[in-house]
């Protein structure tokens, strides 16, 4: 069975655990004396650096008489053999609890007045004494330093004892000298370098991390990484000879433990490690809420991202419902972004549990816009342009709209920081009174004061034989709008024009051929036969209650206005906050 086996494999050390801390004194005693602790607290101390891999140490003990000659005591090195043995245990609790899977021994001494004891690294299993003595084993590698206390025994203590003498039975006045040395050693110079490979069950391929998490020998623990890329991993001159655990990390920062306990030996035969992850599938799943309003989000598109693109894990789209809930399933243990607009990528591990409920997440609804236009008429010109960062916002049912009192703000005389009626800085939408027309409200207008728009391109299309190229003016006294109003209770509208101007053929007269879409009917700019009835205004378009819910929501969409040939296209692009 395992557990006898383990109790084999150190049945040898066991005695190890017997304590004594000073030689007994009675009267049938040989040879008594006080035990120097502070001597052999040195001895056993604590190791100075991070790297350790192994300590030695050795003992012998000489006793002398007044006279200095060598007194010749059967087993003296018995008196303090227990004492040294604790004391070899406890350096082994505290510094080598993972040991390089090398046993805590007792080295093999020349006689009855040495001891020995080694911890940790021990590759070819022939520590001598004499090794002990000379401060580093032969044979092992030149990257493993040591930090030597004593070399050739040269630490020495002594205590006075009382030695029996065995012919005449008198008790002598004795000197017993201890003789010491004691070896930390390290692998902290030239680290070394491990590769291996991590696949995934699932055939999809891992992308985190591969940490070596050191344990032992010693008390500081420590991690090194590497990129898992394509599945694979290499530490490149990283590591130090010890014991380590094996993690897989994922993007998100957690672990699993790919394996407890391994030992890592650069400079015996290093291997190739090979490890498989074990996943799962599971969901994730959350509810989108309005960050201003707190209520849900309702049909808004949803979509879950690996974070490593390399992974080959699969990418899903869903819609929020009426409760702004939303869910994937069948999804591959790994790590993921949730991307859905007014709001930053939400991170969402899927690396423990089966069911990931990431909450709420709050959105911000954008209400910046940049809207384009696109005017196209077939043998006469095209052109393209953008009112960039407008602002288009619709209040909720239960809150009132800002005012702005003209008449208060010119009296005021404060004309560059316009505020509504409640004394808060003015912001779209707000409602104001114009002469001859009520109340107007106005619900969206570009950032440009001056609704002065980026052109993309102006072409000509033939200029209907009178134009020879077209250009849009985009001076300030231009007729250039852009906005989204209604007047009292009327129909909510979009106010759109660019000045359009085209260049006679053979003439540096440039004629204003304004393209609009404000009054509620068309009309030709001219009745004559230059421009041949060609329209370039569009009737008034009045958006619906979906179209204002979309807006609401923060959606994109366009819509198309035409009449005799010519089409002007409008689109409404969301910008994200």
């Amino acid at each position: 069975m395992p557990e006898i086996k383990l109790i084999k494999k150190y049945a040898s050390i066991l005695f190890l655990f017997f304590v004594s801390t000073s030689f007994a004194q009675n009267e049938d005693s040989v040879l008594e004396f006080e035990i120097p602790h502070s001597f052999f607290n040195e001895m056993f101390r604590n190791p100075t650096d991070k790297y350790l891999v192994a300590w030695s140490g050795g003992v012998t003990v000489i006793v002398k008489n007044k006279s200095g000659q060598e007194i010749q005591v059967a087993g003296v090195i018995e008196t303090v053999e227990d004492f040294l043995n604790t004391e070899l245990t406890n350096l082994g609790r505290r510094q080598f609890k993972y040991n390089l899977n090398t046993p805590i021994k007792r080295v093999s001494t020349p006689n009855d007045k040495s001891w020995a004891g080694h911890c940790g690294y021990n590759p070819y299993k022939n520590i001598t004494f004499s090794d002990i003595q000379n401060g580093k084993p032969s044979g092992w590698p030149s990257e493993i330093t040591s930090e030597v206390w004593g070399l050739h025994l040269s630490k020495k203590t002594s205590k006075t004892g009382t030695y029996k003498n065995s012919k005449t039975g008198v008790r002598e006045v004795v000197s017993v000298y201890f003789y010491a040395n004691s070896i930390f050693y390290y692998h902290k110079i030239k680290p070394q370098s491990l590769k291996g490979k991590v696949t995934r069950d699932d055939n999809y391929k891992a992308c985190g991390k591969i940490a070596m998490y050191r344990l032992g020998p010693g008390y500081s623990r420590f991690k090194k990484f590497s990129d898992v890329t394509a599945s694979e991993f290499e530490f490149t001159d990283k590591l130090f000879l010890g014991d380590y655990q094996v993690q897989y990390i994922w993007p998100d920062g957690t672990f699993q433990i790919l394996e407890e306990h391994i030992v890592y030996d650069p400079f015996g035969n290093p291997e190739i490690l090979e490890y498989k992850l074990e996943t799962f599938e599971g969901e994730i799943s959350g509810t989108l809420i309005d960050k201003e309003t707190h209520k849900p989000v309702k049909n808004q598109k949803v979509k879950l991202q690996p974070v490593c693109t390399d992974s080959g894990l699969p990418k899903k789209e869903t819609k929020s419902d009426g409760d702004g809930k939303f869910k994937f399933t069948e999804v591959p243990q790994g790590v993921y972004n949730i991307v859905t607009k007014g709001v930053s990528e939400t991170e969402a591990a899927l690396t423990k549990n089966p069911n990931l409920r990431v909450g709420e997440i709050l959105v911000k609804k954008s209400s910046k816009y940049d809207i384009y236009a696109t005017y196209t008429a077939p043998g006469f010109a095209k052109a393209t342009l953008v009112w960039r960062n407008a602002t288009i916002k619709f209040p909720e049912d239960d809150k009132p709209i800002q005012f702005f009192d003209m008449a208060a703000n010119r009296n005021s005389g404060d004309f560059d920081e316009l505020t509504g009626t409640d004394g808060k800085p003015l912001q779209i939408p707000f409602s104001i009174i114009i002469p001859g027309i009520g109340k107007k409200t106005l619900y969206g207008g570009p950032e440009s004061e001056t609704a002065t728009p980026e052109v993309i391109s102006v072409t000509s299309l033939g200029g209907k034989k009178v134009f020879t190229e077209f250009k849009i003016v985009l001076t300030e006294d231009a007729l250039n709008s852009c906005d989204i109003s209604r007047n009292n209770n009327g129909p909510i509208f979009l106010n759109l024009g660019f000045d359009l101007t085209g260049r006679y053929i053979r003439s540096d007269v440039w004629q204003q051929v304004n393209v609009t879409c404000i009054e509620d009917k068309e009309y030709q700019i001219t009745k004559g036969a230059s421009l041949n009835g060609y329209p370039v205004t569009f009737r008034q378009y009045k958006f619906s209650d979906e179209e204002i819910e979309k807006f609401k929501e923060a959606e994109e969409f366009n819509i198309i206005l035409s009449g005799r040939g010519a089409t002007l296209k409008i689109e409404f692009k969301p910008l994200e906050e």
